[in-house]
């Protein structure tokens, strides 16, 4: 069971930071770093390489919007935008690229390349299916391991029979590892997931698959609660929160000025908030019976927001919020701790209710209670 840090624009110091947490790996992003990028950030780690699990997610999801350095790899080719991407031996060509770019660079497991479908059919899922198997029979060669890309409509899932059928499908791969990614439609960074009925349909294949195959979920924020409650072996988070791919804002969150903005990640609601936020919960001694030993970098916080000078602490809201990741995604392993995480979440919620506190983002815990029925719903199916 572990935790992987989700690469994103200037990460690679991160895993030297003393008290990130227990992380077992990294998803390398081609779409912010190019090859030698990688290998001076691999470099970097020399003193951690052999207990890290590098993994290459080639990330040819969308090119034609959101390129970044991928032409920077070998496994993108010139005629990507112009190909036939329904058939297999292009796919099954890309497949070996990215394997021998992955062994240039001395990495552990690829993801297979998989591109953002217009349908999310049967049909599709057969096809990463198969890509999958190829880029697999390669890579094993090269003692490179494969995971299968699946990206999940959570808009494909408001059916509860729609887990099985893709269950069925994915799970007759000849590879052991899925990388799963849920997709939201036009959700806002940092916003939780919201759709009750499909998230209870998307625990349930989590569920499914995780009784045949060792399934990740990527791009994960607080929902990892939900992915562990159905069995998920792994799972993967970056410095910028709730990831998404396909909007710009995943990789960055600028205010108007356009600096980046700090979040306080509030374990306690399953939510991050603004300093003013976090300052009106002290006031509140919202944080006076609370124990933050395991959360070095929320006192560092605490104390610069109480001195009221202004001194930044971007970076270490990042690393407050990955090393709770990293710590949470051990606990949850746990059967039943999930589901007690979220119940007493949802009691904390009440709390803020009473105190009559609103955030300035209009988060109110809905979606935890949201979460706790898709767990119940999901995991009895």
């Amino acid at each position: 069971m572990a935790a992987y840090l989700q690469q994103g624009h200037g990460s690679w110091g991160l895993l030297e930071e003393a008290d990130i947490g227990d992380y077992r790996g990294l998803v390398i992003s081609p779409v912010n770093d190019g090859p030698n990028a990688v290998r001076s950030g691999l470099a970097r780690l020399r003193d951690r390489r052999e207990s890290l699990e590098v993994i290459l997610d080639p990330q040819l999801y969308n090119p034609t919007v959101d390129k970044g350095k991928l032409a920077e790899w070998t496994y993108y080719s010139a005629d990507f935008e112009t190909a036939n991407h329904s058939d297999l031996g292009w796919w099954a060509t890309r497949g070996r690229e990215v394997v021998n770019d992955a062994r240039s660079l001395g990495i552990d497991a690829v993801c297979s390349p998989a591109l953002f479908p217009r349908d999310f059919s049967d049909d599709y899922y057969r096809l990463i299916v198969d890509v999958a198997d190829a880029t697999a029979a390669y890579a094993g060669e090269n003692g490179i391991d494969t995971l299968v890309t699946a990206m999940i409509s959570l808009r494909d899932l408001a059916t509860p029979a729609r887990a099985q059928q893709i269950g069925s499908i994915l799970s007759s791969t000849d590879c052991e590892r899925v990388y799963l990614t849920f997709l939201a439609g036009e959700i806002e960074p940092r916003q939780p997931l919201d759709d009750g009925a499909a998230l209870a349909t998307a625990v349930h294949l989590v569920k499914l698959l995780s009784s045949q195959l060792r399934v990740h979920v990527a791009f994960c924020a607080h929902d990892l609660v939900m992915w562990k409650a159905a069995g998920v072996a792994d799972a993967s988070s970056g410095k910028y929160f709730n990831l998404r791919r396909f909007v710009p804002s995943r990789w960055r969150d600028e205010d108007g000025a356009g600096r980046l903005v700090p979040y306080w990640n509030e374990a306690d609601l399953a939510t991050v908030i603004r300093d003013q936020e976090v300052l009106r919960l002290d006031r509140e001694r919202w944080f006076a019976d609370r124990n933050f030993g395991s959360d070095p970098y929320g006192v560092q916080i605490l104390d610069i927001l109480r001195a009221g000078e202004g001194e930044a602490w971007q970076k270490l809201s990042w690393l407050q919020y990955l090393r709770w990741f990293a710590e949470v995604e051990g606990v949850f392993t746990r059967s039943g701790e999930a589901e007690k995480a979220l119940e007493m979440w949802d009691a904390r919620w009440g709390e803020i209710h009473t105190k009559r506190i609103l955030f300035a983002d209009r988060s109110d815990g809905r979606h935890v209670r949201t979460w706790l029925n898709a767990v119940r719903e999901g995991t009895s199916r």
